[in-house]
């Protein structure tokens, strides 16, 4: 595969985008969301609260990332744009 240049932000904001050869995808994050595997999250852009088990939470602002282990919800508090990998 040749090498490439993607402005994944600019794309992210209109549609999910799934970067080729990798498992990594970006997409708008406009309502919540329930997942069930592990995931790494960096937050490209807005404000998320990521709900874990036992009223846990991880509040996540622009440029910040996390990684969960555990069933969780995405919820964005304003439109979030996220970058997700696993």
């Amino acid at each position: 595969m040749e090498s490439y240049k993607l402005h994944l932000l600019r794309l992210a904001r209109a549609e999910r985008v799934e970067v080729p050869g990798t498992s990594l995808k970006a997409y708008p994050l406009l309502e919540a969301e329930e997942r069930q595997g592990t995931a790494f999250y960096l937050l490209l852009e807005g404000e998320l609260v990521i709900d874990l088990p036992e009223g846990r939470y991880l509040h996540l602002r622009k440029g910040e990332a996390a990684r969960v282990t555990e069933p969780h919800r995405l919820l964005p508090v304003e439109r979030a744009v996220l970058l997700e990998w696993g």
